[in-house]
């Protein structure tokens, strides 16, 4: 796993997990002990959440996970958020990768984005 990754969970280990937890792909940051600190990408633009909009550049082509999703979700997005995810790294299945400009746009708003834990922001939110 390197800085720029794009993971998901793999189906297979779903119900190992919470059933609303990680839905949504996200970048691989770092780690730490056998956790794995993350960014999540999202294709929701809801004013609420305030999500930081990507630009098609900062994703590699070639991928499952690209720029946007579909014609009803043209955009991709991130949460403003640097989060621990508490996950087994064997149960992600790798799914793309940002470019060198993506990482850098993330590296440059690093300091912006709040550090939280799935568990914590998923009771805020609802999800």
């Amino acid at each position: 796993m390197k800085k720029g990754d794009i993971f998901k969970l793999d189906e297979k280990y779903r119900s190992k997990y919470r059933k609303n937890f990680y839905k949504h792909p996200f970048v691989y940051w770092e780690a730490e002990d056998s956790d794995c600190r993350a960014i999540m990408l999202t294709t929701s633009n809801k004013p609420e959440f305030n999500n930081i909009e990507l630009k098609k550049e900062y994703f590699k082509s070639g991928y499952e996970i690209e720029f946007g999703k579909s014609t009803e979700n043209p955009k991709s997005y991130i949460a403003p958020l640097y989060l621990l995810k508490d996950i087994k790294l064997e149960h992600l299945e790798f799914k793309g990768e940002l470019s060198n400009e993506g990482i850098e746009f993330i590296s440059s708003i690093f300091s912006k984005l709040k550090y939280t834990d799935w568990g914590t922001y998923s009771k805020k939110t609802k999800h």
